[in-house]
């Protein structure tokens, strides 16, 4: 996965509008929560400009490479 790749996003919500969209960052989430158990291992997530108009940050697991 490169920044400028085409990726695609199967949600099964179907209020969610998201589908297709370029990569523009990648970055590592890392769990801070300190109240209720250990902190979680860094997981690694993608920002995504979305087929939507908008761009946010999804695990990268979550999406796959259009070929």
């Amino acid at each position: 996965m490169r920044v400028g790749d085409l990726v695609i996003f199967e949600s099964n919500d179907p209020c969610d509008d998201r589908r297709v969209g370029t990569i523009l960052k990648f970055d590592v989430y890392r769990g801070n929560d300190r109240l209720w158990g250990p902190l979680r291992d860094p997981e690694p997530i993608v920002e995504v400009l979305w087929n939507t108009g908008c761009f946010g940050w999804i695990l990268r697991d979550r999406v796959r490479i259009i070929k």
